[in-house]
């Protein structure tokens, strides 16, 4: 390893003769080489260990290439009849109890929204629940989204 110098050298360290100053350069670009091929050294050094430990590998013994050189024939068995399998079903989250508190908070939107489009059908709602806790007093906060479809004058939604 190269000893670094302990700290940077500041412009006001920098020499003022030419020659000093081109020196001083040549002496920090060799540095700087050394310095490269060191990192790119030790880049490579984990390159193999990397492979050496989570590479390709494989047990292999004098032989085994030989083992499936002869083909054999062997009878092609028929499928089997497929079972039918039922539906699996999905596990979510449990409801909520119903018997808690429940605060609605509802989610429309503006009117210089609305205003954009000639006329708005509201076809539905998206409905979600979360459990608030506040010390001693569990609440569900019922999160009400309105859907919407825009139509033109003399059109229906589709």
């Amino acid at each position: 390893m190269i000893a670094m110098p302990p700290t940077a050298i500041t412009v006001a360290e920098l020499p003022v003769e030419p020659d000093a100053l081109q020196a001083f350069a040549l002496e920090q670009n060799r540095l700087a080489c050394v310095l490269w091929e060191q990192l790119e050294a030790l880049q490579h050094q984990i390159a193999q260990a990397n492979r050496a430990r989570f590479g390709v590998s494989s047990e292999r013994l004098a032989g085994q290439a030989e083992l499936f050189d002869a083909a054999t024939e062997l009878p092609i068995p028929p499928e089997p009849a497929q079972v039918p399998v039922a539906g699996h079903a999905r596990k979510g989250r449990p409801a909520l109890p119903k018997d808690l508190p429940r605060e609605r908070v509802e989610y429309d939107l503006k009117d210089e929204q609305k205003a954009a489009f000639d006329s708005l059908e509201r076809i539905g709602e998206e409905r979600s629940e979360t459990l608030h806790y506040e010390p001693s007093r569990l609440t569900v906060i019922e999160h009400i989204r309105f859907k919407y479809a825009a139509k033109k004058d003399g059109e229906s939604p589709s």
